[in-house]
């Protein structure tokens, strides 16, 4: 998956190994020329069997936020 472009941000769905079991993240990337990157879990206290499960929910995660994102849920 590409990096999703979400204004300041550019955003993807990944999998983070933690002491052997899975987590599904969203990293966010400033845009140019910050190039700060951090990560925040999908889904709080949630693990996964399977790096590919994880990535999978992550990706999902990400999808969702830039369509969120791009249905205005940030106008005020």
């Amino acid at each position: 998956m590409t990096e999703l472009d979400i204004g300041e941000f550019f955003i993807r769905g990944e999998c983070r190994e933690v002491r052997g079991e899975f987590q599904a993240v969203i990293a966010m990337r400033t845009k140019p020329p910050l190039k700060h990157i951090t990560f925040h879990q999908v889904e709080r206290d949630r693990w996964f069997k399977t790096p590919e499960d994880a990535a999978a929910a992550a990706k999902a995660s990400a999808r969702a936020l830039k369509q969120a994102i791009d249905q205005g849920a940030l106008d005020a």
